[in-house]
């Protein structure tokens, strides 16, 4: 029931404007952060950001990149990266990507009794994760010359399941997407050419 509430609640979203919107809004963050703020923490790094490592992170590799930063860039990364940016896409792209599921499940009369229709909540997972791969990197930064092995190896875990769930709800568009396009391709042959009795 809970799933249904929230569907009807996206399903306004869902419409090609809206869809459009979503991915122009979520888009416009992620370019400033691949503009503004990454290629900053990128350079003090010498690497990626704990945030760019989607298979994650050895303890050794956490430790070595933390001896990098001094405080200006610690400060950095926590804002405007993790605590305004980094906010603010996760929740774009989720709804974003679950529009887009949802819009494209109407398009192919997919019952929301069936199975597929509750991957849009797929994204939304994938936005938790970021949220808390979030704390633990700002855990990280705030104790960085101390870090307790099991925070690295923790925030690890979830910038793996995060790239994972947001993998698959890319892939879960485009294969709709697909799907959509063949479908559509097919009516439009039938149509010019209808079968003649």
């Amino acid at each position: 029931m809970k799933l249904k509430k929230i569907h009807n609640k996206l399903e306004p979203l869902a419409s090609r404007s809206g869809v459009v919107g979503l991915f122009l809004l979520s888009h416009a963050v992620l370019v400033l952060m691949m503009l503004f703020t990454f290629p900053r923490i990128n350079a003090k790094f010498g690497t990626q950001a704990f945030d760019l490592k989607t298979f994650g992170y050895s303890l050794l590799e956490a430790r070595v990149m933390l001896r990098e930063l001094d405080q200006s860039t610690v400060d950095f990364y926590l804002f405007p990266q993790l605590f305004l940016l980094d906010i603010l896409y996760p929740v774009l792209l989720a709804l974003f990507l679950s529009t887009a599921i949802i819009g494209l499940s109407g398009l192919l009369k997919i019952s929301r009794n069936h199975v597929f229709s509750n991957l849009f909540m797929l994204p939304f997972l994938a936005m938790f994760t970021d949220y808390i791969e979030n704390i633990l990197i700002s855990v990280m930064l705030i104790n960085r010359t101390n870090v307790p092995p099991g925070v690295i190896k923790t925030a690890s875990i979830f910038t793996q399941m995060k790239g994972g769930f947001t993998t698959l709800s890319w892939l879960v568009v485009l294969i709709l997407l697909v799907v959509w396009v063949v479908k559509k391709g097919k009516n439009k042959k039938h149509t010019a050419n209808p079968v003649k009795k």
